[in-house]
């Protein structure tokens, strides 16, 4: 009997303390955590049922792709790595694609997500690797491959630990796309719609890999906000990003953005505390 009770306060106070989260970003009028899409990296794997820890529908950017034994959750942290790849280990397939020099690192959810408030608390690697947070829809085959859609993409941040080029060094990014179909993940997008107040870049004064910081998005019908360690940094309305997304977290290696990592800096990790998802209360 008194282990029943233990159990139930125990259960009781797991409850409570997940209802006592609130936003790092104080938000007007009433929110609710929405845990379907709310992420604490507690257990000893990531949670199957909420994320893929591979792209389906995209191998990764050349010349890189992404690796499922990259993906681990260890002492409450997703942990997202780049290695260097062995040219002797690499496939006749990856070789040939040319997806042969390093290997990087995604977890996507399986659901898509809708407006609310978005935030994680994050940690970049050491390395000239793009660490990012961000919301996409790729579309279904039916449609992505035919003209006369559009497939739209919030990138919350994207940010170098440690750039190459001098524009990427400590400098934090925030972005809208929206690629106009046909459309393939990193070959076929360059057919952009011109949106008005695309993006937004901050320079700080620290580097990203030096500790976590707090990212976070307010998607509403009528406008999208940016904030970083709970200051807003960017505001545009919201004109076309009305169809749910979704959640992104991933580590790619952007050669034209800012060229290759240093090899030496390899292997590297992007580590992510929670990702949380809060819906207005209408």
């Amino acid at each position: 009997m008194k282990k029943l009770i233990l159990l139930l306060l125990f259960s009781q106070s797991i409850v409570l303390s997940q209802e006592s989260i609130k936003p790092y970003m104080p938000l007007s009028g009433s929110w609710v955590l929405d845990k379907s899409f709310s992420d604490e990296f507690n257990k000893s794997n990531l949670d199957e049922a909420m994320w893929w820890d591979f792209n389906p529908a995209w191998h990764g950017r050349k010349p890189s792709h992404f690796a499922r034994s990259n993906v681990k959750v260890k002492k409450g942290l997703l942990r997202l790595s780049a290695k260097n790849l062995d040219p002797k280990k690499v496939s006749i397939q990856d070789k040939s694609r040319g997806y042969d020099k390093f290997s990087t690192a995604i977890i996507k959810s399986k659901k898509k997500s809708y407006y609310g408030y978005y935030e994680a608390r994050a940690k970049s690697m050491k390395a000239a690797v793009c660490n990012a947070f961000w919301l996409y829809d790729p579309l279904v085959e039916s449609v992505k491959y035919r003209e006369g859609e559009y497939s739209e993409e919030i990138d919350i941040f994207e940010v170098f630990g440690k750039a190459n080029k001098k524009e990427n060094q400590r400098a934090y990014y925030a972005a809208v796309h929206r690629y106009q179909t046909p459309y393939v993940e990193s070959m076929v997008n360059k057919k952009k719609y011109k949106l008005e107040n695309r993006f937004t870049r901050l320079e700080v004064p620290f580097d990203f890999y030096e500790d976590f910081h707090i990212y976070g998005l307010l998607w509403m019908p009528d406008k999208l906000v940016w904030y970083f360690d709970g200051k807003e940094v960017f505001r545009r309305k919201n004109d076309f990003f009305k169809r749910p997304l979704h959640i992104i977290f991933d580590a790619e290696i952007m050669e034209k953005w800012d060229g290759l990592p240093d090899r030496e800096d390899l292997p590297s990790t992007f580590e992510v505390d929670y990702v949380r998802v809060w819906r207005p209360i209408n």
